[in-house]
């Protein structure tokens, strides 16, 4: 398998195999905390050779600072099906509503596939710098 896409971005979504991914970003800048966001998604693309079409077990996390999870992970069930190709793509978009951060710290988004890590990406959430000084 390979991870063509993993983004944390705006907005996310797979409509008839083709992936649109708006605003991809690392960072979350908030005026005070604890905050919340209100619409983040992540996107994801990945490609299996023919000979790993069939079903993967995918799971993605974020993990603060502590190794602690921020939200629930998200896990699944992924039958690729090859049509004729020497691989497969499969999209995934997750969307995140009012996710609650209470510190600034620097976070990981995990993606594991069939039980090993396959690709990590940063999420810095980070005070605005006129109120840096302020907390």
């Amino acid at each position: 398998m390979t991870v063509e896409i993993f983004a944390l971005c705006d907005f996310a979504q797979d409509v008839g195999g083709k992936l649109t991914v708006v605003g991809a970003f690392d960072t979350i800048f908030v005026r005070e905390l604890p905050a919340r966001h209100p619409l983040m998604s992540i996107a994801l693309r990945l490609r299996f050779p023919v000979y790993e079409l069939g079903d993967h077990a995918v799971r993605v996390t974020i993990r603060k600072s502590d190794g602690d999870l921020l939200i629930p992970a998200f896990e699944g069930k992924l039958k690729v099906n090859g049509i004729g190709n020497d691989s497969a793509v499969t999209d995934l978009a997750i969307h995140l509503n009012q996710v609650a951060f209470e510190r600034t710290e620097s976070l990981k988004i995990v993606l594991e596939a069939d039980g090993a890590e396959a690709a990590v990406i940063p999420l810095y959430v980070r005070l605005l710098p006129q109120q840096a000084g302020k907390n």
